[in-house]
């Protein structure tokens, strides 16, 4: 019989708990995977409602279902929901240790992968939908917009996992990231163009690498929207430091945390 490489391993272990993690995501709701695209719609009708239905937006460029729709998923799916699965990992891996091929990296690894998979497929169907009621929902371009949106998943997946090392640690870590939650959503621009924001105010929510996500992906989605803060560089800076931190942490604490 062949060995088989550690690279083999890990790459099964991560595909087992990763099947394991969509299977347990939905099968507790009684309509089971329709919540997959019934949640984030819900939670965007009710904004599309408060910031303005079709025909009365004030966008010029982008109706509002669609300009509430090209932000808010990537940082309610990419962001916050990866982001808090890496952070509550440690429970689940606890539940996995007595298998001596899984580690605490496998399970961060699998549930950021099944939060980005289910990002795209719903991603995809809200899309779909919405071309399908006779909205214009198509990116103008969907390679710069894929490409904001991969960096943004490794920040939200390494900013996770510093959190999960810091929340063993001391639990409050998990109280002040709930508090903060919903006044990042705001604060990045998810539903409001950054061009609408005073200039004394636009230098001082540029220290926000979200807000640089949002603005980038917003300038991908829409050919006639140019940010006045975009900086790949500032969002890319902040996302390798993360990645550093989160790998060093990591390396330093595992055997600990998974033992507290």
């Amino acid at each position: 019989m062949r060995k088989r490489s550690a690279l083999s391993i890990q790459k099964d272990v991560i595909f087992a708990i990763f099947v394991r993690e969509i299977v347990s995501r939905f099968s507790g709701y009684a309509f089971g995977a329709v919540w997959l695209v019934l949640e984030p719609l819900m939670m965007m009708i009710i904004f599309i409602m408060i910031f303005g239905a079709r025909g009365r937006g004030e966008f010029g460029y982008a109706e509002p279902p669609v300009f509430i729709m090209a932000t808010f998923l990537p940082f309610r799916m990419l962001w916050q929901s990866t982001m808090r699965k890496n952070l509550s990992a440690l429970g689940e891996a606890r539940g996995l240790m007595g298998f001596r091929q899984v580690r605490l990296f496998d399970v961060f690894m699998a549930r950021a992968l099944a939060e980005a998979g289910l990002f795209c497929a719903v991603g995809l169907l809200l899309i779909t939908g919405f071309w399908w009621v006779g909205f214009d929902p198509w990116p103008d371009d969907i390679l710069e917009v894929l490409a904001v949106s991969f960096v943004l998943w490794l920040f939200a997946a390494s900013f996770g996992m510093i959190a999960c090392m810091a929340s063993s640690v001391a639990k409050e870590v998990e109280k002040v990231i709930g508090i903060i939650t919903m006044p990042l959503l705001f604060i990045s621009g998810v539903f409001f163009p950054m061009t609408a924001v005073p200039d004394s105010y636009l230098k001082l929510l540029s220290w926000n690498p979200l807000a640089h996500a949002v603005e980038m992906i917003r300038e991908g989605w829409f050919a006639n929207y140019v940010s006045p803060m975009a900086d790949p560089g500032y969002l890319i800076d902040w996302t390798v430091i993360c990645m550093a931190l989160a790998m060093a942490t990591y390396r330093l604490n595992w055997r600990r945390v998974i033992a507290s």
